[in-house]
């Protein structure tokens, strides 16, 4: 054998005989072990007190928004329109008592001034009559007296015709004059007896003219088509120019700040609203629009409910009236209310004294929540009024410091000793 081979199988020798030794003398020299008795130190969690407080349910809902007055605007008189607002365009804002559409007035100008015309003329024909009456009553009083006279005359010459004083021929000529005087006095009389019917005849015409002359008026008012509120242009269906009949729709507009949203509430939701609702009872509530995630919120109330509940959905409808004022309305911005937007309505119902609000997640399966007495657990069951949300409505089962564990615990057994985290 090799002197090398020799030399490396000694220094493999040595170290094993090293490490043996080095071992020996670490199991002779190891320490002895110390028995140590476990202490229980609890689980680390966050808690929180919790009081009684006040709230106020409400019930949320979805619906579309509707304009409370929409109104087709209507030509009543025929003609070309001559005028158009500014403003009478698809998105246009119009005031109170607006000239919207104007249709050439001048026949109906020209009517109005031909009726005042007929009843001017009508009153001069009274006025003729009452001269003629006044003419008529002389005449008479004259005729009267010559009726007088000749009957007086034909009295005295029949008494000289029984004297034989005259001839019967000359009584014969006066009794003719007398029966001539009578004969033109009754004529008076008749001639004076129908000026009252023909007087009432004119008054009558005076009248219908009146009349006409209203209706002309309100022909030549209705030239003008007036906005009866303030708000906003849906559509325009007319142009200058343009020749309209009656009964012609030129657009449609409707009210500022007068909307109103159809609330769809689930049967099981009724219970947390005072009903009935009425415009002497409303409810408060509000109008939420999610606008890009941002959301815009305007104050409303329920006014009234509707008589039938719906029977697709089972739910009850009720109206929601949005409170946009016209001069918020006016002011330009890209988020108005408006109709056709699909918002959420929430109403606000009953109220609820010394009531508990909790997260939903600290309700744990059968209405339990965990609780720290000392420093032990305790798991109290609770009587949940309402889920609501992300929150529980408790109304007994907790009262006022009880601490709330927050912290989620796994396995969690009546009375096991907790800590709480500083």
């Amino acid at each position: 054998m090799k002197k090398g081979a020799i030399f490396k199988i000694l220094r493999v020798v040595v170290v094993l005989a090293i490490a043996l030794g080095v071992m020996k003398a670490l199991i002779v020299l190891k320490p002895e072990a110390e028995r140590i008795i476990p202490t229980e130190t609890g689980r680390l969690v966050e808690v929180f007190p919790v009081e009684p407080q006040s709230v106020t349910l409400a019930v949320e809902s979805y619906g579309t928004v509707q304009p409370r007055r929409m109104l087709k605007l209507v030509a009543e008189v025929r003609g070309q329109i001559v005028e158009l607002h500014p403003a009478f365009e698809e998105g246009g804002f119009i005031g109170k008592d607006d000239v919207m559409v104007r249709i050439d007035p001048r026949d109906y100008q020209l009517d109005v001034e031909s009726r005042k015309a007929q009843i001017r003329q009508t009153d001069a024909e009274l006025m003729r009559l009452d001269q003629e009456l006044q003419n008529l009553e002389t005449t008479i009083r004259i005729g009267r007296d010559n009726v007088t006279i000749s009957r007086s005359e034909l009295d005295r010459q029949r008494l000289l015709v029984e004297r034989n004083v005259i001839a019967q021929s000359t009584v014969d000529k006066i009794e003719q004059q007398y029966l001539n005087n009578l004969e033109r006095l009754q004529n008076l009389e008749n001639q004076k007896a129908l000026i009252e019917p023909r007087r009432e005849m004119l008054r009558a015409q005076r009248q219908m003219t009146r009349v006409m002359l209203q209706q002309a008026a309100l022909n030549l008012q209705r030239t003008q088509i007036t906005a009866p509120f303030e708000g906003w242009v849906v559509d325009k269906m007319v142009e200058v120019g343009e020749l309209v009949n009656v009964g012609q729709v030129v657009g449609s507009i409707y009210q500022a700040g007068a909307l109103e949203i159809e609330a769809q509430i689930p049967v099981r939701d009724l219970k947390w609203l005072p009903l009935p609702v009425s415009d002497q009872n409303p409810l408060k509530a509000e109008v939420i629009f999610d606008a890009a995630g941002e959301q815009q919120s305007w104050p409303a109330r329920v006014v009234r409910q509707k008589a039938r509940m719906d029977d697709t959905t089972r739910t009850l409808p009720l109206i929601v009236e949005a409170d946009s004022a016209p001069d918020k309305e006016k002011q330009p911005s890209s988020v108005r209310l408006r109709p056709g937007m699909f918002v959420t309505t929430r109403i606000f119902g009953r109220k609820i004294e010394n009531a508990f609000v909790l997260p939903r997640h600290l309700v744990y399966a059968d209405n339990v929540v965990y609780t720290l007495v000392g420093d032990r657990l305790h798991i109290k069951p609770v009587g949940v009024l309402r889920a609501y949300r992300e929150k529980i409505i408790i109304e007994n089962g907790l009262s006022a410091g009880d601490l709330i564990v927050r912290t989620p615990l796994s396995a969690a057994i009546e009375g096991m000793k907790l800590r709480i985290s500083q």
